[in-house]
Formats: C-alpha cells, sequence, structure tokens
C-alpha cells in the first residue's frame, strides 16, 4: 500500500525505462537531488551511467531472501571510490563516488585499482 498523496508527496509510475524515469526525477527535483531506492533500481541506474554516488547502509540483521546489490555481472567494469563511513551504533553508512575507470582498448580498465 502507498503512502497517501498530497502536495509535499506525489507519485508518478515511468514504465519506459530507467533514463527517462531520472530524467522526470531531475526535472521534477529542480536543484534537490534524486535518488533511487532498491537494488534493482539502483542498478540500473549504473548500468545506465546515471548514478554519480551509491550510498549504502548496513544494519545487523540477516536477511533470508533478496536481491544482491552487487551480484550482477554487468557492474563488473564500475569503480567505486569511497568518500565517506560514518558509524552510529550498530550501524553503518557509506558513501561512494562512481568513479569512470580509465579506457584501455575501449574497455574500462580496473588495473592498479
Amino acid at each position: 500500500m502507498l503512502p497517501k498523496q498530497d502536495e509535499h508527496l506525489t507519485f508518478t509510475f515511468v514504465t519506459d525505462g530507467i533514463a527517462s524515469a531520472v530524467t522526470r526525477a531531475e526535472a521534477a527535483a529542480g536543484e534537490r537531488a534524486v535518488k533511487v531506492i532498491g537494488a534493482s533500481v539502483v542498478r540500473q541506474a549504473l548500468r545506465a551511467g546515471l548514478a554519480d554516488e551509491v550510498h549504502v547502509d548496513i544494519a545487523p540483521v540477516l536477511l533470508g531472501a533478496g536481491l544482491p546489490l552487487f551480484g550482477d555481472p554487468e557492474l563488473e567494469g564500475i569503480a567505486l571510490r569511497r568518500i565517506a563511513a560514518r558509524e552510529a551504533g550498530a550501524f553503518t553508512s557509506l558513501r561512494f563516488e562512481v568513479a569512470e575507470p580509465p579506457m584501455v582498448g575501449g574497455k574500462p580498465s580496473l588495473e592498479g585499482r
């Protein structure tokens, strides 16, 4: 069940791809940041080159199921550079910048990283 929409909260369902969804979100957000949530959507944004940061929050809870965020072979050439780490009690919050790996022979190279 979705939260109730009001003047502060609206929903737009986009079915024509991640690029269209991010473009619409950026237009709606204006100067504010656009955040995508959920492993599947984050993976799509990373594969499409639409993410400039990745935030990962870690809690000491083991889940029996779910989609691993980094278990996608198509994300193999994407390099992340940690820009922040913060602990609050049992929780850890990590922030990464999506770093463009150098191109070697037309392909990303992570050599030396």
